[in-house]
């Protein structure tokens, strides 16, 4: 099984609740939890393959192995590095660095647009040297001034906003590593718009209610509310993987 992490796996610490339990902390600060629940099941579903538009600097912050949960492999950058057992997949990142080279151009025009954009709110980052990233305060707005690209995608997730080259996506990144390990049939489990490609490479997709339904293709569609949706993942991938 693939999951997306923040909001699917985890979820942000400003929704903390009694029980919960912090998995993540940054300068101090309390980032991202999970439920008590989740710290009980993670030693018993270290199966699930994490797939993130994290960093890999980030994904490695999140504090998995104090509760048990080593998943073999890992997914960071929208699905453009590989970690196997947490070191990163030299072949896996050339093949990345190609997509990148071919929306480098494109790529430097949106970094031009982002840094005029008047509602970025954030400096403009080129994460791991394959995609845009940033903040603006309003980024309906943002994503209005950038306009529809060639090779490339702009994305928001809150006040987050990502420029992606095209085929740097999720649903590429599994369905090519599902080949590599010889998977034919498996389940993806997303909470936003940069999970749809993902959740459409799956025979069985679990999604929350704020994607469209009718966005998602696959042959079984399991649809839960927001909160809590992370525990409820953990014990989906409990029961069936």
């Amino acid at each position: 099984m693939f999951s997306d992490l923040d909001g699917t796996l985890i979820f942000s610490a400003k929704y903390k609740q009694a029980d919960d339990i912090v998995i993540e902390r940054k300068d101090g600060g309390e980032i991202s939890c999970i439920t008590k629940r989740q710290a009980e099941l993670f030693p018993q579903i270290s199966r699930i393959i994490p797939i993130t538009t994290r960093s890999i600097e980030q994904y490695r912050r999140i504090d998995f192995a104090r509760f048990g949960f080593c998943p073999k492999y890992a997914l960071c950058d929208n699905g453009g590095t590989l970690l196997i057992d947490g070191e990163e997949s030299a072949e896996w990142s050339e093949w990345s660095c190609g997509i990148y080279e071919n929306c480098r151009e494109e790529l430097a025009e949106y970094q031009a647009f982002l840094g005029r954009d008047p509602f970025r709110s954030f400096e403009v980052r080129l994460v791991d040297g394959l995609f845009l990233f940033t903040k603006s305060a309003d980024p309906r707005k943002t994503l209005d001034f950038l306009g529809a690209g060639t090779l490339c995608e702009c994305f928001f997730t809150g006040q987050k906003v990502y420029v992606v080259p095209k085929a740097l996506n999720k649903g590429a990144a599994v369905k090519r590593l599902a080949e590599k390990l010889g998977i034919t049939r498996f389940a993806a489990a997303g909470n936003s718009a940069m999970d749809i490609s993902m959740l459409n490479a799956a025979q069985t997709a679990v999604f929350t209610d704020n994607i469209t339904a009718g966005e998602v293709k696959a042959e079984n569609r399991i649809i839960r509310p927001r909160e809590r949706f992370s525990q409820f993942v953990c014990e989906f991938a409990f029961t069936t993987i």
